[in-house]
């Protein structure tokens, strides 16, 4: 018997493009994979999308709680041996499946992973060169309204199927990859804690880091089979980062839930030049700072949040 993977897809109000999701599940190769649609509170039709398509294993419904208690709750109710995620608006190459099982038959990883790519439909180009965030540049394919299937269905990816790993360290300094590019052990998440409900935007990525921290290093074939929907609406770009990820980090250090040293990155780096604007408080921007950065740095980043700080007023 085939390895049963169980696919769990939270959605909220996502029936613009929920169908093509679903149908990319449909289409894959792999003859056990069981889909889980948790709908979030939804006002839409997506529910009545998701109980009508023939892929779905069952729809769960609860209340608008947010997309982790979403996952959590697919992770929950999961029978596969292996659990993936996959948004509401993103595709799976019909072959991903089979090869992410490989991978792992390969490597004798509990989790495994694969490169993404990020595509856009034509009709969302001036909407999102409008945004002026360069999101328009971030679409490696343009498709027409409808012509999803020629992503999933080609006959082969783009990636050059080298693989290499995601350690902890690289999780550590900085997102390191999308969650939803992962394949898991269903065990390994459920030991892992799951996604976290109180870390916006970031509830995927605690899942990934402590995975990388129990399990080791994680196997990443570069397949390109997770196809990624950049659009107006996308809330990876829309979720502010600085508050969640400088507070979540600095959380970790000083609960003892990971190495004591502060991560040095030009993520990090990133996000604290963003901490003038972030719309926080002055006390919780000044409490981020001091507790995001180490001793040598800590008066060069106080400031430049002075600088900028005088600069916005």
């Amino acid at each position: 018997m085939p390895d049963l993977v169980t696919v769990v897809v939270p959605t909220y109000n996502g029936a613009t493009h929920l169908g093509a999701t679903l149908d990319s599940l449909q289409a894959q190769d792999h003859p056990g994979v069981q889909v889980l649609v948790v709908d979030d509170g939804s006002t839409d039709d997506s529910a009545r999308i998701a109980t009508a398509h023939p892929v779905v294993d069952r729809v769960i419904r609860q209340p608008n709680l947010g997309v982790a208690v979403a996952r959590n709750r697919g992770l929950a109710e999961a029978s596969g041996r292996w659990v993936g995620f996959v948004d509401q608006d993103d595709l799976w190459h019909r072959t991903r499946v089979s090869t992410l099982l490989q991978l792992a038959e390969d490597t004798g990883a509990g989790a495994v992973a694969s490169t993404e790519r990020a595509f856009s439909l034509e009709q969302d180009r001036s909407a999102l060169a409008a945004l002026a965030d360069g999101r328009e540049d971030w679409a490696a394919e343009w498709i027409g309204a409808g012509e999803e299937k020629a992503l999933w269905d080609a006959p082969d990816t783009t990636g050059t199927r080298d693989v290499t790993s995601i350690a902890f360290d690289r999780v550590r300094q900085a997102p390191a990859t999308l969650t939803t590019s992962v394949l898991y052990q269903r065990t390994l998440a459920i030991s892992a804690g799951g996604c976290a409900p109180h870390a916006r935007a970031l509830d995927d990525y605690l899942l990934l880091y402590t995975v990388a921290r129990i399990a080791g290093p994680i196997p990443r074939i570069d397949s390109g089979d997770l196809f990624y929907r950049v659009h107006p609406a996308s809330t990876t770009t829309v979720s502010p980062l600085v508050g969640p990820y400088l507070s979540t980090t600095a959380a970790l250090r000083l609960g003892g839930a990971g190495p004591q040293g502060v991560p040095e990155s030009d993520y990090l780096d990133h996000l604290l030049f963003g901490v003038a604007r972030s719309g926080l408080s002055t006390a919780d921007q000044l409490a981020l700072l001091l507790l995001s950065t180490t001793p040598r740095r800590r008066w060069r980043w106080l400031a430049r949040w002075a600088a900028r700080r005088a600069h916005l007023r």
